[in-house]
């Protein structure tokens, strides 16, 4: 048993040994750091090193280090043992001057051979005053004595270029610039793009990246909050319109003091702030003329590939002709290549496979065209060469891409003679084997019971019968249709008995939110289904409830304690959780369940209420 346990050691150290990464030798810094403040250098290794040698750093001066530190990961996938080691040596360093500096390589010495780390560039901008001061508070924050301006927090919208053609991939980047301390963002107003197609970008982060940056004397922290492609679809002068945001913003209340003791506590509210951006005006060109008629529509780079699943096959055979459009640019509008097959293949409709990415400069990746044929007699076929065009904005012309043609050799085989029997020679292309005997109708032999004239239908009851039958289907939906006219004409009261049901729809979008794990949206839905529920039900427009009347309200229209409480308890929990860190996912599961619960328990006690 020793030895079996033994050997069994001995194969896994073997294994971690097999599975050993390459060394990877590699420095961070942040990229622009505030004139007199400290940030880190780390260099990170993923094998057992030494002597490190750290290059000249005279535009910094080196506070600390370096500072040792190491981690371990063992991991076993598919029975692979793989061992991860990382070893790490931290500087801290402090920017004295500014200007963009630059920090050469390392080296380490590994397994006998010395390896070198990258580079590193760091801006250094420069700071001031406020800077300096919030920085030596761990929670700054907004008094209410200092007036917030146009200054202390703004956000930008810019393009990547404003001079395009139609189609032509557009970056829109929206940043946020900031001096004070943020708690969240309330309300978000993008611009209506109606002339656009518009893509987002995949977040590379659930987080905004801060950095620090230098304005006009002023620090500020920015991040990227969004990013989206766009693409033009008419020209001429086009106004992307501005965007908002409300951010959440923690400020200090100032109180008169009742002790000496209340010297020492602060006391913070959360006040709203407004931002908005500048538009954008695009000058948008029109693809010149004339367009060529094998055009795409595609206005970017690409490459067209062309081939067949087999050049040799038999009668009946399927191939697979298989056009791969690879690029950048707006490839999910773009058209199927036109091919002109030989009248003697069955062809069918085509499947298309999109691999695109969206990426700053638009979408980029591959469009796989796959098209089944089908021979239906012998001999030697050619399948023509695929003309496909694009315009390309760098150099403002049309470029047309042509595919080689591709020949294919049919062989005879038995299966020919069941297909020339019964297609006519001239393209009996997509329709399928048909048999004799299956396709003629032949003359009626058997007995035939004539009737005399003008006794089968006309004179009889089913001729009468169709006659009254119309006449009462009419007034019985004309009496129908006025009821549910004066029905409609009362809104008020088709909101009131329509009001669970539009509340189940905005629950039913909370449970798409909920699923999705957009924390945001959740709570806005659910919250919105809580005040819908009240203002339909009981006619009080939205604009006149709030947080304040609501118990009031629900209490004069005969709900009870519990359920009021209940409703209330449900939206400041959803007010708070808005903003709040991440938050688990089984308490909005339950806060979900709770909501349905109350607007339940709130439909049978307001039913008699509304009714009076």
């Amino acid at each position: 048993m020793r030895k079996i346990i033994l050997s069994g050691l001995i194969a896994f150290l073997g294994t971690l040994t097999l599975f050993a990464q390459d060394a990877s030798f590699s420095a961070t810094a942040p990229k622009t750091v505030v004139q007199g403040t400290r940030f880190q250098l780390v260099y990170s290794i993923n094998k057992e090193a030494s002597d490190l040698r750290v290059p000249n750093i005279p535009d910094f001066q080196i506070l600390m280090g370096p500072t040792t530190s190491s981690s371990s990961q063992v991991s076993i996938i598919n029975g692979q043992v793989t061992r991860n080691v990382n070893y790490s040596f931290t500087y801290i360093l402090r920017a004295d001057k500014t200007g963009t500096f630059n920090i050469g390589p390392a080296t380490i010495e590994v397994d006998g051979k010395r390896i070198e780390s990258n580079s590193l560039t760091i801006e250094v901008i420069q700071s001031d005053a406020a800077t300096q001061q919030q920085q030596q508070q761990s929670n700054q924050a907004v008094t209410d004595n200092a007036a917030l301006s146009d200054e202390d927090i703004f956000i930008t919208m810019t393009a990547n270029k404003t001079d395009v053609y139609q189609d032509e991939p557009v970056l829109i980047t929206t940043r946020i610039y900031t001096r004070v301390n943020l708690e969240g963002i309330s309300d978000i107003k993008n611009p209506e793009l109606r002339n656009f197609v518009v893509e987002e970008l995949e977040a590379q982060s659930g987080n905004i990246q801060w950095t620090v940056q230098n304005i006009n004397g002023k620090t500020y922290r920015t991040g990227v909050f969004s990013q989206r492609v766009i693409y033009p679809q008419t020209s001429g002068k086009l106004l992307i319109e501005p965007m908002s945001i409300e951010f959440l913003l923690r400020q200090r209340s100032a109180r008169q003091s009742q002790s000496i003791f209340d010297d020492f506590f602060d006391s913070y509210r959360t006040v709203k702030r407004r931002a908005t951006s500048k538009g954008i005006n695009l000058n948008v060109k029109p693809l010149p003329s004339p367009v060529p008629p094998s055009f795409s529509g595609i206005v970017g780079d690409i490459t067209l590939n062309v081939t067949a699943s087999k050049t040799t096959a038999g009668i009946n055979d399927g191939i697979t002709v298989r056009m791969v459009v690879s690029g950048n640019g707006n490839l999910r509008l773009a058209k199927n290549p036109e091919v002109k097959y030989p009248v003697d293949f069955d062809v069918f409709d085509p499947k298309v496979t999109n691999n695109i990415t969206q990426t700053t400069q638009g979408g980029k990746g591959s469009r796989t065209i796959e098209t089944l044929i089908i021979p239906r007699h012998a001999g030697s076929f050619e399948i023509p060469a695929v003309e496909y065009a694009y315009f390309n904005p760098s150099t403002g012309r049309y470029q047309t891409i042509r595919s080689n043609p591709i020949t294919i050799n049919v062989e005879r085989t038995g299966a020919e003679n069941a297909t020339t029997a019964v297609q006519s020679p001239i393209a009996a292309t997509r329709e399928n084997v048909r048999f004799l005997g299956q396709d003629i109708r032949f003359i009626k032999t058997s007995a035939i019971q004539l009737k005399p004239a003008n006794t089968f239908l006309f004179g009889s009851t089913l001729f009468y019968f169709g006659f009254i039958l119309p006449i009462v289907l009419f007034v019985l939906i004309y009496i129908l249709f006025q009821k549910r006219i004066k029905e409609n004409a009362n809104i008020q009261m088709m909101k009131t008995r329509k009001a669970n049901k539009m509340a189940l729809k905005r629950l039913k979008k909370s449970a798409f939110y909920l699923k999705k794990n957009d924390k945001e949206g959740f709570y806005d839905e659910l919250t919105r289904a809580l005040w819908g529920y009240i203002s339909d039900k009981l006619a009080i427009p939205q604009s006149e409830l709030n947080r304040d009347n609501a118990r009031s309200i629900l209490t004069e229209y005969s709900a009870n304690e519990q359920t009021t409480a209940d409703f209330l308890d449900i939206l400041d929990t959803c007010e708070y959780a808005r903003y709040a860190p991440q938050s688990d996912h089984q308490e909005r599961d339950y806060l979900y369940k709770k909501a349905v619960e109350t607007i339940s328990k709130l439909e049978s006690q307001l039913k008699r209420k509304s009714k009076i």
